[in-house]
């Protein structure tokens, strides 16, 4: 029996690739439970962000010298856009999308692309 056929009786005799679909479930689930966290914080306290967000704007406005003062206040849009986004998806009970797809291949698939588990 060669190397990588060992390898993949034993990850099967582990249930190698049903634990790390758990895991990633497990992770989806926390960045959910973060996201929401954010949400709710932004929503609560939006003052206190954005006023967060002004003295960063103004720090990075004096330490460059307003060098790159229209690229900051372009990021600085982006940044409330997507807070504004992040409150509404979370005042409509939409969860964000899953991000661990289902497992098409093994990693010890011999026609499973190399580096690329799915």
């Amino acid at each position: 029996m060669s190397f990588g056929e060992q390898m993949k009786h034993k990850a099967d005799e582990v249930h190698f690739q049903e634990k790390a679909k758990d895991f990633g479930d497990a992770v989806v689930e926390m960045a959910r439970a973060a996201l929401s966290a954010a949400a709710t914080y932004a929503q609560q306290n939006r003052g206190k962000v954005d006023g967060a967000l002004d003295k960063a704007e103004a720090k990075i406005s004096e330490k460059t010298g307003a060098k790159h003062a229209e690229t900051v206040t372009k990021v600085r849009a982006s940044v409330d856009k997507r807070i504004d986004k992040l409150v509404e998806q979370h005042d409509q009970g939409a969860p964000p999308s899953p991000v661990v797809p289902d497992d098409k291949h093994s990693a010890f698939d011999e026609d499973s692309p190399a580096g690329n588990p799915s």
